[in-house]
């Protein structure tokens, strides 16, 4: 894995303005202010421009683009691939503030990602110091180092969506309604709407292929299908029944089909109806394919995609590099 120490002069910034509770401002500027670049690059409004007005030198560092938002998700991807288009000015970093899916959005940057966790699920391994929190004290250039991160690339109606979490299919995703973090309708979320809902369940068939060759395929009813890197965060989901077996056998990513929907907290009454949860567990490597056939929704990492009828996810390695602290 390549690590190199960085500097900090001329950052991009992306801004989710609605991941979690919203984005402190006070936040924004007092991580740039211990950043202490030359030059901001952002989007205006909420977008970049309205976090950092306060921001000592505001005027002379900040740079607008000129940027129609749509106050969409996809605002996220459009700004980074402003950045990625800078023939003239080579960025040495993007940072970004939000949640895991904002972040996993923003990692089509060719440029390194600073990632501030600020939504409300914060478990991606891209964050820069691999905790749900963080302190401003914690900024510092002179401890961040470069760090490749493999991935997964999810394939739906033509389009590309990477993955540093997992891939999920079902029905429900966490998300924030009036300050409580909460199990949400994922189809109602495309919507833009936040539903509170219990999982259903559906059908599914999934293959594991290599060229035209099915080398595996599991197909019944479940609760969710999690497509996740078999490393040592998958080991603590408490869905791994079979994925322990892959993980230590050396494999790159596992599917793990369970027969109730896992993301939703159930209480002790509801567990002991579902009980007991089985889980089944299919292998795959790198350049292997994995093929989801089903009617439901599709996410990656907390984010819904589309209800889908099909899908390919497939493991990445190097697919973003992300700005780490350097420990001890």
């Amino acid at each position: 894995m390549q690590e190199s120490k960085i500097k900090l002069e001329k950052i991009g910034i992306v801004v989710n303005p609605k991941a979690g509770n919203g984005i402190d401002p006070e936040i924004v500027k007092r991580v740039i202010g211990r950043l202490s670049p030359r030059k901001v690059y952002g989007g205006p409004d909420e977008l970049g421009r309205n976090y950092l007005k306060g921001l000592k030198d505001f005027k002379e560092i900040f740079i607008e683009l000129e940027f129609e938002p749509t106050g969409k998700a996809e605002d996220t991807i459009r700004l980074v691939e402003r950045f990625n288009e800078f023939d003239e000015i080579d960025l040495d970093a993007v940072v970004v503030f939000g949640g895991d899916g904002t972040m996993s959005d923003a990692s089509i940057s060719k440029h390194p990602l600073l990632c501030i966790p600020t939504g409300t699920t914060n478990v991606s391994p891209l964050v820069f110091n691999d905790s749900t929190t963080f302190s401003v004290e914690e900024i510092n250039p002179a401890r961040f180092i470069i760090k490749e991160m493999d991935g997964l690339v999810v394939k739906v109606d033509g389009l590309n969506f990477n993955a540093f979490n997992d891939v999920v299919v079902g029905s429900t995703i966490l998300s924030t309604v009036e300050g409580k973090r909460t199990h949400v309708d994922a189809e109602a979320f495309l919507a833009g709407k936040k539903i509170e809902s219990k999982p259903r369940k559906f059908h599914a068939r999934i293959e594991i292929v290599k060229g035209n060759e099915i080398l595996k395929s599991i197909e019944g009813t479940f609760g969710n299908i999690f497509v996740s890197l078999t490393d040592e965060r998958y080991l603590g989901k408490g869905i791994t029944g079979g994925a322990a077996i892959s993980t230590f056998a050396g494999f790159k990513a596992v599917v793990a089909c369970t027969n109730v929907g896992m993301i939703y907290g159930y209480s002790k009454e509801e567990l002991r109806s579902v009980e007991p949860f089985v889980t089944n567990s299919l292998s795959f490597d790198e350049g292997e394919k994995v093929r989801i056939f089903s009617d439901e929704v599709i996410s990656r990492d907390g984010t819904p995609i589309k209800r889908m009828k099909y899908a390919e996810v497939e493991y990445r390695k190097g697919l973003v590099r992300v700005l780490k602290l350097l420990r001890g």
